[in-house]
């Protein structure tokens, strides 16, 4: 197994670039090694896996996300200067489904198949300075072992309060508030209603069966799609539940989509 680190953008790959290739690209204050074990464990030795360590998501990266657009044009650009034109699957959780299907958008990298768990792609308007600075502070929080509060609760799918135990695990040591306050910032600026291209990629959108907000972008997701998405539902999850605790699920889509 081979890890290429470039200097371009913190891209890591794992295996041979002339395998199939996996990209996989992970949430908001995640860390790219704690998300995707699993999958390393899994795909190493068969696959070329794609994993981009956002900006400012580890103690050594003071930087932070500017905007999705830019992010996906950073990686696109990293990964054509390492001679990747193309993705079998590209699967993004959160702030990663936002970014893989911007990429897929900007058409610089082609993505033949993409799954989109539980992404934001509307822009919440005047809120958003209030709501990364909320979310901002949960996740500082969250760390501590301090659940979200109950709106956020709700809307994710954790009204049982599981919000520590599932996404504690998926969490960087030492990621900035900073980093955190401008990465949801970049998240809720986001609209891909904006976009003058659509996806020609076949597209999943996915989500646990206990998140609220999710399952209602699938109209918008919907609206890009030269081809109808498929929906795919994971039972008795709450938002990135499923990375955290049923990842052979995932792992289970993404090999059906090879």
């Amino acid at each position: 197994m081979k890890n290429t680190k470039r200097a371009l953008y913190n891209v890591h790959i794992l295996g041979d670039k002339n395998a199939p290739k996996i990209l996989l690209v992970h949430g908001a204050g995640f860390y790219w090694e704690t998300c995707f074990k699993p999958f390393i464990d899994e795909f190493k030795d068969n696959y070329c896996l794609i994993i981009p360590e956002l900006e400012g998501h580890s103690k050594e990266d003071p930087s932070y996300m500017k905007s999705i657009s830019g992010t996906a044009q950073l990686i696109s650009n990293e990964l054509l200067e390492v001679g990747i034109n193309q993705i079998d699957v590209a699967y993004g959780i959160s702030l990663g489904a936002s970014i893989v299907c911007e990429i897929g958008l900007q058409k610089k990298v082609k993505i033949d198949k993409m799954i989109l768990d539980s992404g934001q792609y509307i822009s919440m308007g005047e809120m958003t300075d209030q709501y990364s600075n909320f979310m901002a502070d949960a996740f500082i929080a969250l760390e501590q072992g301090v659940h979200f509060n109950s709106p956020v609760k709700e809307s994710m799918g954790y009204e049982n309060n599981e919000d520590v135990k599932a996404l504690q695990p998926l969490l960087g040591e030492g990621i900035s508030r900073e980093t955190l306050y401008n990465t949801f910032k970049a998240v809720y600026e986001y609209d891909v209603r904006n976009a003058t291209e659509k996806l020609d990629s076949s597209v999943v959108i996915m989500y646990g069966t206990n998140e609220i907000y999710a399952p209602q972008s699938t109209p918008v997701v919907s609206s890009i799609c030269i081809n109808a998405p498929l929906e795919v539902t994971i039972e008795d999850c709450g938002h990135a539940q499923a990375l955290s605790e049923k990842p052979e699920e995932i792992m289970g889509v993404i090999k059906n989509c090879l």
